[in-house]
């Protein structure tokens, strides 16, 4: 599954940094995001059973790749500190760079790997050749650069039509089906995400005043942000190469563009 989406960033806050026993205030960096595209790419193993005529279970494991860019400057309001305090000769030096262009507009890019777990249901139903199913999973992911563990919940309605495709005996091809379906797909991401800043890969003029600031490498990361839009648009086929073996696309689009591919064998 390959993804691609906007993301509303809300807040990004730095704590944790200092010297020895002298900690700098959170709110000592004010940092604006202007705009952040997501891409990702996961590879799954999918174990599916039907219970019911109805009704399938399954279970997933795989592995989660991706990155994020986005559009960031770094300031800060010396007058909220007491003149001549440390905390007000960084803001000054963070004002500073700012106001001369070395903290604005900078590309922050996050890149990110970790393994995805979990297990979903899907409900179908039909009428002759008319289907209509329902998939939902919940899934929990392992990133590398974060504390504990990001869960997502994904619901995806779709209805389609099953067509009857004839042999080919020149190909030697039994008969066959093909399914087409529209549908949606909708996700609710965890999207807080914390965890240490000595994980991220920042851009020099930043990563440089966070040497400054941060000279033991302590300091931690907040970051609270939304999708821009949790539904897209989903159109896919399955085609029934043999009895036991098929493959399965879908293409997603609007608010968030996805392709997925995927290889079934049923015993």
């Amino acid at each position: 599954m390959n993804i691609r989406q906007n993301i509303n960033v809300d807040s990004i806050n730095f704590n944790g940094l200092g010297w020895d026993s002298y900690q700098l205030p959170s709110s000592l960096f004010d940092i604006k995001v202007d705009k952040t595209r997501q891409k990702s790419k996961t590879d799954t193993l999918k174990l599916d059973m039907w219970l019911l005529p109805f009704m399938n279970v399954y279970g997933i494991v795989g592995h989660t790749k991706g990155s994020s860019l986005s559009k960031v400057s770094v300031n800060s309001d010396p007058s909220k500190y007491p003149m001549g305090s440390m905390d007000w000769i960084i803001a000054q030096v963070v004002k500073g760079m700012h106001d001369s262009g070395q903290l604005q507009d900078l590309d922050f890019k996050l890149e990110f790997k970790g393994t995805t777990y979990g297990a979903g249901t899907t409900f179908v139903g039909g009428y002759e050749d008319w289907f209509a199913m329902v998939d939902m999973n919940y899934t929990q992911t392992r990133f590398d650069i974060l504390d504990g563990s990001i869960d997502a919940f994904t619901l995806s309605p779709r209805v389609g039509y099953r067509f009857t495709i004839p042999a080919i005996d020149a190909l030697h091809m039994a008969p066959s089906k093909l399914n087409v379906w529209v549908g949606s797909m909708y996700q609710d991401v965890q999207q807080e995400f914390k965890g240490s800043l000595s994980d991220l890969n920042m851009p020099s003029n930043l990563a440089g005043l966070m040497n400054i600031a941060d000279p033991d490498g302590k300091g931690r990361f907040d970051v609270k942000q939304h999708l821009q839009s949790p539904w897209n648009v989903l159109v896919g086929a399955q085609y029934e190469i043999t009895r036991n073996f098929n493959v399965l696309t879908e293409i997603g689009f609007a608010e968030r563009n996805s392709f997925f591919v995927s290889g079934e064998y049923r015993f």
